[in-house]
Order: C-alpha cells, then sequence, then structure tokens
C-alpha cells in the first residue's frame, strides 16, 4: 500500500515551544528594563534571575572562587533537568537562543541548500573547546565566562549597544515631529506623537542619552552574531555558546530521546532542513543528544509522521522486540 504523505500541518509541540520561548524572552526583557529605568542600586523583579540558573555562571564562580552563592541552587536545577531530559532549555528557556531562532527562521535560500548545512559539522566542537578555556582559566583565579556567557553577552550587548541605540533613535524621530508638526490642515501629527511620546518617556525611554565606551563595537559584535544565524541555523548555539557545551556533556544521554521509524524511513532528509542544531535527526543512530534542542521542528516537517519523540525505556522495549523477531 502506498504510502499517505501528511498535510503539512505545524506540530502542536512547535507551538507550545514557542510559546515559551515568547514568554522567556519577555520575561528576560521586562527584567532588563527593570535594572535601566530606577535609580542606581534600586531595582525592581528578580533582575538576577537567569544568571541563577546559569549553570556556567555558577560554575566558573565556584571554581574560581571556591564559594558557592545560594542564589546558585537554581543552577543546579538546570542541571537535574537537563540530565534527564536533554537540552531542552536551549531551545525552550534561553532567551539568547530564541533570538537566534527567530533570525534563522527568516533565512532564505532552497532546500537543497540547508540540507548540505543543516546536519552536524565537526566545527560544533569549538564550543567545548571554548568551555575547557573558561573552566581552565577560573582554575587559574579568573572567571572571564562572562565574555561569552549567553545571558552575560545578550545583557551586555542590550545595555551598550542596542538600547542606546534604540532611545536615541526614537528620542531623534519624535523631535523631528515635534520641530516639523507634519499634517494635513488643521490636523497635526504631534496631536498624536506627543502622548506616545510622553508615554514612552515615563516607562520606556531613559532620563539622559546613555552612552559607553566600547558601545559602538559591541554593537557591531552582537550584529554580527545574530547575522550569522542567516548563514547556519542558530550559528551561536552551534559553534560558539560555552552554556551550550556544558548543557550538552550533561545532556548526553537524556531520557527522552527521538524516534525514527526506520522501517518506513525513506531517508527524504526533510526532517534535517530545519534542525536547529544539527542534531542528525533523519537517522535514529546517527541523532546526536548533546546537539538537539529537542525544538521538535523535525517532527513537525516530517512528511510521513515517522519522526516523533519517546522515553528510553520505550525505545529500548521496541529495539528488544526487533531483536526478538529478527532471531525467530
Amino acid at each position: 500500500m502506498a504510502r499517505k504523505r501528511k498535510t503539512y500541518k505545524t506540530h502542536w509541540l512547535v507551538w507550545l515551544r514557542r510559546a515559551v520561548q515568547s514568554v522567556f524572552l519577555v520575561f528576560f526583557l521586562w527584567l532588563f528594563l527593570n535594572t535601566t529605568f530606577f535609580p542606581i542600586n534600586t531595582t525592581r523583579g528578580p533582575v538576577k534571575f537567569f544568571f541563577q540558573l546559569d549553570p556556567l555562571v555558577a560554575l566558573n564562580s565556584w571554581i574560581a572562587s571556591h564559594t558557592f552563592v545560594r542564589a546558585m541552587s537554581l543552577s543546579l536545577v538546570t542541571l537535574v533537568l537537563t540530565f534527564l531530559f536533554g537540552r531542552w532549555f536551549c531551545g525552550w528557556i534561553c532567551p539568547f537562543g530564541t533570538v537566534h531562532n527567530f533570525f534563522t527562521s527568516l533565512r532564505g535560500g532552497r532546500t537543497k541548500q540547508k540540507l548540505d548545512v543543516g546536519g552536524y559539522s565537526p566545527w560544533q566542537r569549538i564550543r567545548y573547546l571554548m568551555l575547557a578555556a573558561f573552566v581552565g582559566a577560573a582554575l587559574l583565579g579568573s572567571n572571564v565566562v562572562g565574555w561569552l556567557d549567553p545571558f552575560s553577552f545578550f545583557f551586555r550587548s542590550l545595555a551598550t549597544a542596542v538600547y542606546p541605540a534604540l532611545n536615541a533613535g526614537t528620542v531623534a524621530l519624535f523631535t523631528w515631529i515635534y520641530d516639523a508638526n507634519p499634517g494635513i490642515g488643521p490636523a497635526r501629527l504631534t496631536a498624536v506623537s506627543e502622548p506616545i511620546y510622553a508615554q514612552l518617556r515615563q516607562h520606556l525611554l531613559a532620563v539622559a542619552q546613555p552612552y559607553f565606551t566600547g558601545g559602538v563595537l559591541i554593537g557591531v559584535v552582537f550584529v554580527v552574531v545574530i547575522a550569522l544565524s542567516f548563514f547556519r541555523a542558530r550559528f551561536w548555539c552551534r559553534y560558539i555558546c560555552p552554556l551550550g557545551a556544558l548543557l550538552g556533556v550533561v545532556g548526553k544521554n537524556p531520557l527522552v530521546r527521538l524516534r525514527v521509524d526506520t522501517s518506513q524511513c525513506n531517508n527524504c532528509r526533510v526532517c534535517l532542513v530545519n534542525c536547529q542544531g544539527g542534531a542528525n535527526p533523519q537517522k535514529a543512530a546517527a541523532w546526536m543528544p548533546s546537539e538537539c534542542f529537542f525544538c521538535a521542528n523535525c517532527i513537525s516537517d516530517c512528511p510521513w509522521h515517522y519522526v516523533s519523540l519517546t522515553t528510553i525505556v520505550s525505545q529500548n522495549k521496541v529495539e528488544e522486540k526487533a531483536h526478538v523477531e529478527t532471531t525467530v
């Protein structure tokens, strides 16, 4: 009987992942704003929340200073969940990963081009070298992980480059509208723009334009890092991120597994087109949990419903049954 190709419909797991990603990204940005619009030493909300979730920051701080801050206990939760379920944190929680995920989704190109660069590359081992370098520096008493830790990098880029640029651009735009006072007859645009500007001044814009030494350089680096996602899906997450490397080591053998019905799969490799981590989902034996973000794109993209998630217990039972049938 001929196989019936499914009508494409985004899998519910993909929609759930996008919703969770959006919530955590908005939460991160809200916490960022709470560190921006208040006087020095005055903040609102758990502004350190994401850094407390970060096991890389906790590990390097512990190694470098030989102390473990109680607030960093949340990072142990991240490690335990990663050990049990894999790198869900990278695909579902990390706000910087969500930004890369978004820009990756905007890249064009033909399917064949995406297939050529969608699989695992040995160059992805670079981030493990990054991790080793930071741990080595910590052993020597130097805690420099903030250079490339994703939360530190993202926060620093927002604070010193992105936000100052948006602030300056917004003020310049509304100042031009006010000075030019464009309109048609008695209807003036300032009647609308000034109330909006007043709300922005109260809730979003800085009292004084912020400037930071090196802000332009940091901004350029940030833009380059984001732009690399058009070259390779989530380039930062695949090749650079030391936190991703740590979570990859911890979550290399999770309870949750990717299952491919190899008895039916014709190796069309469509599941590889939108693979975020280069985890080789096209073959069950080649799937790499340490590279998988559990984004569920491969499940959603498979034309025949042959890709799914399972547990290691269920997978072992299926393999044992297949072995028995083969033996008989």
